[in-house]
C-alpha cells in the first residue's frame, strides 16, 4: 500500500506539473516542468517498478489533459489523439529507464548519458507519432533540437541530484557526529559511574576486613555466640555485597571501548568527572547550582579515591547548605601549587556556618541539618570523613571560615609527597 500511495503521488504530481508547458515544433508536443521532476522521481524511488510508475503516470496524465481539453469544449476522439502521445512519452520514458538501469550512484558520464536517452528518445517517438511517422526532410533538423533541449534538461536534473545527495550526505555527517558526541557522553557516563563504584567497592573491602576483624576480636572474648555470629553474618554479608558489586562493574567494562584505567588520575578527570556527577545530581533536584572548578596545574595522583571523596563531601555539604530558591548560588573549587602544597579552596554560597557550631562540625555526630520531609536528622559523618582522610591519609591541614551569612569556605594543604605520583 505504501508503494501504491508514493506511485499515486507521483502519478499526480506529473500530471499536474505537466500542465506548466509551452508548445514547441510540432502541434500538441510540449516542454514542460515535469520532465525534469520525472527522472528526478524515478530515481529517488528507484525501489519501486519504474514500468509501475511509468504506466500510472501516463493513464493520470491522459487523464488530467483529456479532461481539461473536455471542460473546454473540445471533441472527444480530438481530445484523445491530442493528448494520448504525451501519456506514451512517460510510459516510453519509463521502458528506457528501466531498461538502462538508471542511477544516481553510477559515474556522473553514465548518468547523464542514461536520463539524456529517456529524454531525447522519448522525445522522438512523441514527435513522430505526432507526425504520424511522415516527417519530411527539414523535420528531421528538428531532432538536433530535441537533443540540445534533452541535454539541457537532463544537466539540470543532474544539478539538482548532486544538491540531494550533498544535502543527504550533510544530513548524515550531522546525525553520524551527533550519535558520536552522544556516544562520547555516555562512554564519560559510564565511566564516571564506574569510577564511583570502584571507589566504593575498596571501601566495602575495609568495611568487610574490619568486620571479619571484630568478629576474630569477639571470638577470643567471652562474648555470648549469638554477638560472635551475627559479626560473622555481617563479614559474609558485606562479602557477598562486594562480589556483586565487582560483577556489575566488569559488566559495564565490557561495554566500553578501553576498560578504566585506575591506578591514577589527573586532577583534570578529576574535576571533570566531579563536576558532571554534581551537575547530573542538581538535574535530579532540579536545582541550578553553577559550579566553577578550576586547577593551576594539571597533576597525576594515586590518591584519587581520596581525594575526590573529600571534594565530593565538601561539594554534597555545599548543596545541603543551599537556599535552592535563590539564583545566584555557586560552589567554586580552586587548586593552587607551591613548592610545599597543593592547596584546595572550596567556597560556597550557602548559608553559612555559625561561630558557636565551627569548632564542632568535625566532631563524630555532630550535625545541625534536619531532613523536614523524612523527619531524619543527618549522621554528621561526612566531615568527620573528611578531616580524618586530610590529616591521616594526606598528613595535610584543613580550615574552615564562615559568617554564618555568606557561604562557608574550606581551605585544604596537602603536601606535595602525600598527593603526586
Amino acid at each position: 500500500m505504501k508503494k501504491l500511495r508514493i506511485t499515486l503521488i507521483i502519478g499526480f504530481t506529473i500530471a499536474f506539473t505537466s500542465q506548466l508547458y509551452f508548445n514547441f515544433l510540432i502541434d500538441g508536443f510540449r516542454l514542460s516542468a515535469a520532465v525534469i521532476i520525472y527522472p528526478i522521481l524515478l530515481i529517488t524511488y528507484r525501489d519501486i517498478n519504474p514500468l509501475h510508475i511509468a504506466l500510472v503516470t501516463a493513464l493520470l496524465v491522459f487523464s488530467v489533459r483529456f479532461g481539461i481539453l473536455l471542460v473546454r469544449g473540445s471533441e472527444v476522439v480530438e481530445s484523445i489523439y491530442t493528448v494520448y502521445p504525451g501519456s506514451l512519452f512517460y510510459m516510453f520514458y519509463g521502458l528506457i529507464f528501466k531498461l538502462n538501469k538508471t542511477d544516481s550512484n553510477r559515474l556522473f558520464s553514465k548518468t547523464f548519458t542514461s536520463i539524456l536517452m529517456c529524454d531525447f528518445i522519448s522525445n522522438v517517438f512523441e514527435v513522430l507519432i505526432r507526425a504520424k511517422f511522415t516527417l519530411i526532410n527539414n523535420d528531421f533538423s528538428y531532432f538536433f533540437v530535441l537533443f540540445m533541449i534533452a541535454a539541457a534538461r537532463t544537466t539540470i536534473v543532474l544539478v539538482i541530484l548532486a544538491i540531494i545527495r550533498e544535502y543527504k550526505i550533510l544530513l548524515t555527517k550531522e546525525d553520524h557526529e551527533k550519535r558520536y558526541q552522544n556516544l562520547i557522553m555516555l562512554t564519560s557516563s559510564l565511566k564516571s559511574e564506574i569510577y564511583f563504584m570502584k571507589k566504593n567497592a575498596e571501601s566495602i573491602e575495609n568495611i568487610m576486613s574490619n568486620a571479619y576483624l571484630l568478629y576474630e576480636r569477639l571470638s577470643m572474648s567471652e562474648h555470648d555466640d549469638e554477638i560472635k555470629n551475627l559479626s560473622l553474618d555481617i563479614t559474609k554479608d558485606v562479602h557477598e555485597i562486594k562480589k556483586d558489586y565487582i560483577r556489575v562493574i566488569n559488566g559495564i567494562e565490557t561495554t566500553l571501548t578501553n576498560e578504566i584505567e585506575l591506578s591514577e588520575m589527573s586532577i583534570r578527570d578529576i574535576f571533570y568527572i566531579l563536576k558532571e556527577t554534581t551537575y547530573k545530581t542538581l538535574e535530579e533536584k532540579k536545582s541550578s547550582i553553577y559550579l566553577d572548578f578550576k586547577y593551576e596545574v594539571n597533576f597525576t595522583t594515586k590518591s584519587h579515591f581520596q581525594l575526590m571523596s573529600i571534594l565530593r563531601n565538601l561539594v554534597n555539604n555545599s548543596i545541603e547548605a543551599m537556599d535552592l530558591s535563590k539564583n545566584n548560588n555557586f560552589i567554586k573549587i580552586y587548586h593552587k601549587k607551591n613548592n610545599e602544597f597543593h592547596t584546595f579552596t572550596i567556597k560556597d554560597s550557602g548559608k553559612g556556618i555559625s561561630s558557636q557550631n565551627l569548632d564542632y562540625i568535625f566532631n563524630p555526630g555532630f550535625s545541625t541539618k534536619f531532613d523536614f520531609n523524612s523527619g531524619d536528622l543527618y549522621r554528621g559523618i561526612g566531615l568527620t570523613h573528611v578531616k580524618t582522610l586530610v590529616n591521616n591519609h594526606f598528613n595535610g591541614i584543613i580550615n574552615v571560615s564562615s559568617d554564618g551569612k555568606n557561604g562557608t569556605e574550606f581551605e585544604i594543604k596537602i603536601p606535595l609527597a602525600k598527593m603526586e605520583v
